[in-house]
């Protein structure tokens, strides 16, 4: 009975953790980059340039997608504890993308605006993304 009873739980633990995994989609207004030069020392940002793609984070599949003009795919290795201060939020993930690289995403909610920032965070180049949350 204890058996039935522990398999019962589990399945209903298992229901729960599927049902809270989902799919986000965002909409990008603009794209910004910094790169790292030979020395190791970081350029400025460049200005924002328009950039209307779509970008989706998908916890189902672990993996997030900006649908630029070369695909970005990232795999989510490991999900960082939300972060809060007063200017917003940040999520960070560790993921790797499709050449086997490590790399870091985090996704910002700036406080009082709709605006989210996506940052990606690769050996060579940092890019950021503004972008809307878009409801499926």
């Amino acid at each position: 009975m204890k058996f039935l009873k522990n398999i019962s739980l589990a399945i209903l633990l298992f229901i729960g953790v599927t049902a809270a995994a989902q799919t986000y989609r965002f909409e990008t207004s603009g794209v910004s980059m910094s790169i790292k030069n030979a020395k190791g020392k970081w350029s400025p940002y460049s200005d924002f340039k328009e950039a209307k793609i779509v970008v989706t984070l998908d916890t189902n599949k672990d993996r997030i997608v900006v649908y630029s003009e070369v695909v970005q795919l990232y795999t989510i290795l490991g999900y960082d504890d939300p972060k809060t201060s007063k200017e917003g939020s940040i999520d960070t993930f560790q993921c790797v993308n499709v050449d086997g690289d490590k790399c870091v995403l985090a996704i910002r909610s700036l406080k009082g605006t709709d605006v989210k920032q996506l940052y990606i965070y690769e050996d060579s180049r940092v890019l950021i993304y503004n972008m809307k949350y878009v409801k499926l």
